[in-house]
């Protein structure tokens, strides 16, 4: 049968209107079988965390010196000039120790009361001295000899040793974290794995080596030990495992 003009376009037209359909029919087929692909894989979260020991060579002391009278406001121009010689006689010890820094942390009154009533003033002020760990037990019992107490000490690793060991740690982190991603992906039977997430925390606490108030005492040498400071790093991660 001879076709016409006409009838040649409508079948053009008709198969035109049909490839839509087919692509369409195709994606539909692909779709499942992806989902399906995707339902397969496990995701496994975990965790590793690697630590040092790092040797503070840093001591950071808290001092006060406190000056206090009993009576009124009058008393107060004579305990500024007494707190005033204790602070620097103190800052003259600390500048005369080399590798110690010194820096005042504040001064401040408040009045005494007792049983409700003001009896007098109290004047204090603190002195921070950080330094070498090996010089800072003399100084401060010199410190303690010349009035002031200890409020708190803190130790320390030098900012050198102490970004070393966390880049180290981070490298032994991840490196831990993959031996564990390989021993977890065999123990799945995964035919292949990947991490599909990785976090890296460094955990490592800064609390101070002791929080003591130490009665003022006549002594060469204080009691300080500067010990350990532990460095920590925790690495997580999300491992995509392929049957």
């Amino acid at each position: 049968m001879k076709r016409t003009k006409k009838n040649r376009l409508a079948t053009v037209v008709m198969l035109s209107a049909a490839l839509p359909l087919l692509f369409a029919t195709g994606v539909a087929e692909a779709a499942p079988a992806q989902a399906s692909a995707q339902k397969q894989q496990t995701v496994v979260s975990f965790a590793v965390t690697t630590s040092t020991a790092v040797p503070n060579t840093r001591l950071v002391v808290l001092l006060q010196a406190v000056a206090q009278a009993s009576g009124d406001a009058q008393v107060l121009p004579g305990l500024a000039k007494q707190l005033n010689r204790r602070m620097n006689t103190a800052l003259q010890l600390i500048e005369k120790t080399p590798g110690v820094v010194a820096q005042t942390r504040g001064m401040r009154s408040a009045p005494v009361y007792v049983h409700g009533k003001q009896t007098g003033w109290r004047l204090t002020g603190q002195i921070e001295a950080s330094g070498d760990a090996a010089l800072m037990p003399q100084l401060t019992g010199r410190l303690q000899a010349a009035g002031l107490s200890v409020e708190s000490v803190q130790a320390r690793p030098s900012a050198h040793a102490m970004a070393q060991a966390q880049t180290q740690q981070t490298v032994a982190a991840i490196d831990a974290l993959k031996h564990r991603a390989a021993t977890v992906a065999r123990a799945l039977g995964c035919s292949s794995w990947s991490f599909a997430q990785i976090n890296l925390d460094d955990q490592t606490p800064r609390p101070p080596v002791g929080l003591m108030r130490m009665a003022v005492a006549a002594t060469d040498k204080a009691a300080l030990a500067p010990g350990r400071s532990k460095v920590t790093v925790r690495a997580a991660a999300k491992l995509r495992c392929v049957p």
